[in-house]
């Protein structure tokens, strides 16, 4: 991808992370050890999401079988049974049903999306873009901070 230098200037710490994981050999596993930063793991999740509603939605909800069966035999994973489902459900979860995505745990929803937003850049698209509009959907929906609601009484 390259883009590390387009990105230093107008990203968050969190978002540099993320690109430099995808700039990676192996971007699926470099996403899964940012685990340890909570703000590289709330923008993961929204690139995800970001992610998936540009390919998915308004598509044949068919596309997203084949899609997860292209990506676990790339990673040299099973391409049926529990694995696939769930990769399935997940991504149908962000494009509008998300009942599916209930009862798969966090660990798998965290794998499966690690190796999602890891293939970012074998499909060829503008990670920088996607990640800034990953960004601008965290800021939009964090609480400000030390933000007092209603009125204390002393």
């Amino acid at each position: 991808m390259g883009q590390i230098g387009q990105l230093a200037t107008a990203a968050t710490a969190a978002g540099r992370l993320v690109l430099e994981a995808l700039e990676s050999e192996h971007p699926a596993r470099s996403l899964s050890r940012l685990s340890d930063s909570p703000r590289a793991i709330r923008l993961l999740r929204e690139l995800f999401i970001v992610a998936v509603r540009r390919t998915f939605v308004g598509r044949d909800p068919r596309a997203a079988t084949r899609y997860v069966n292209d990506l676990l035999a790339y990673q040299s994973l099973p391409t049926g049974g529990e694995v696939a489902r769930q990769a399935e459900a997940l991504i149908r979860s962000a494009t509008g049903e998300p009942e599916l995505a209930h009862g798969i745990s966090d660990v798998r929803r965290f794998e499966l999306i690690c190796y999602v937003v890891g293939d970012l850049g074998r499909s060829g698209v503008d990670a920088v873009a996607l990640i800034d509009q990953a960004e601008r959907r965290v800021a939009r929906f964090d609480r400000p901070r030390n933000r007092t609601i209603g009125r204390r009484s002393v």
